[in-house]
């Protein structure tokens, strides 16, 4: 009994940012079972028309060097990735804008069918899903927690009732919000799944015990809601003017006249390539390697080409040819920015000596 109590006390000393995370108990029940199931994102059905509605939402939001993307296979739709712990720890998806919100209000919850293939620690990371029922792309949505089956594939979809799901700011939970019902899901804008390393949404951030980091593979088969009755859910098609989706494709533009439609037709790309947010990423990765031990730039190059092959699968030639397209998209964007860090350096220069003659 004095040990008990020992440990009672010691327990509740814990810093809730480090408190131990209880995995949550699968919904997968008889029950749940024998409800009516209505598939919203077939991947199986329809995998490459169905991971074009999605988009990645990794850590580089916040400074993260996390990166992840939905690949169509020989084997189907898989949710790809390579979370890193460092300025971030987590990897996401999300659908792109919806042309359209959906009515979900006569389904009971939210189900996920999935399977973790690249490993056995399910329990080593976070796995959260998310609903959006506002228009906007604020990190504001309601969140509740799945998991995916192992790789032996025993088990069925987790079940996820619309009460589980709370209203959290990022990995935050919103202190007085209620819990999702049916009649907020008349309008459905978005649904999201993420791995974390950051726990369940609470007031203070909770971190996974002994989170597993690294490579890792999810197999999607479907996202869908369940209920008495089936739901009807129409043809879904993504908003291009407000979506990056997770597939090649570019916006419409929207011409208001012809100067302004051609001057934005030649400086898009070269925005995009200047601008562009997967090169920030790799330039941000390689001097983490740096830090690590890489003796150059050009080495940290070779060692991410090492694990984007293991990652993707790809042969020795295929590799050397995605690394000679990167290092050609990274040269590209260096010389086209150089005139812009010229420019920026004679305006600050400029204001530097303005305000010393005053």
């Amino acid at each position: 009994a004095l040990c008990i109590a020992l440990l009672q006390a010691a327990t509740a000393l814990v810093s809730p940012r480090f408190a131990l995370r209880r995995t949550p108990p699968l919904r997968s029940t008889t029950a749940a079972y024998e409800r009516e199931r209505t598939p919203v994102f077939n991947f199986d059905a329809a995998p490459e028309a169905t991971a074009a509605l999605w988009e990645r939402i990794d850590d580089v939001v916040m400074g993260g060097v996390s990166s992840s993307k939905i690949v169509v296979g020989d084997g189907g739709a898989e949710w790809r990735g390579i979370v890193r712990t460092d300025g971030g720890g987590f990897c996401g998806t999300r659908t792109a804008a919806l042309d359209a919100p959906l009515d979900l209000s006569k389904a009971d919850g939210v189900y996920v069918d999935a399977i973790l293939t690249s490993d056995a620690d399910v329990a080593r990371r976070a796995w959260k899903l998310t609903l959006r029922t506002a228009a906007s792309r604020s990190e504001i949505v309601y969140s509740a927690e799945w998991a995916p089956r192992g790789p032996d594939g025993v088990g069925g979809p987790t079940f996820v009732p619309f009460s589980d799901f709370k209203l959290v700011r990022g990995p935050r939970i919103v202190e007085g919000a209620p819990p999702l019902n049916a009649t907020q899901c008349a309008s459905v804008y978005g649904f999201g799944l993420t791995l974390s390393r950051f726990g369940a949404a609470s007031v203070n951030m909770t971190e996974v015990e002994n989170f597993r980091d690294g490579p890792f593979a999810v197999k999607l088969n479907a996202v869908g809601v369940y209920g008495d009755q089936k739901v009807d859910v129409p043809a879904i098609g993504k908003n291009v003017q407000e979506s990056k989706p997770n597939s090649a494709g570019r916006p419409t533009i929207k011409n208001n006249g012809l100067i302004l439609g051609l001057a934005l037709t030649v400086l898009r790309p070269i925005a995009s390539l200047v601008f562009s947010e997967e090169g920030r990423r790799r330039r941000q990765a390689r001097r983490m390697l740096i830090k690590r031990g890489c003796k150059s730039d050009w080495a940290a190059r070779v060692y991410g080409q090492r694990v984007v092959k293991r990652m993707r699968g790809l042969g020795a030639g295929a590799a050397r040819l995605e690394g000679l397209r990167e290092f050609a998209k990274d040269a590209a964007a260096y010389a086209l920015s150089f005139p812009l860090r010229l420019a920026f350096r004679a305006i600050f220069g400029t204001v530097r000596l303005i305000r010393r003659l005053r």
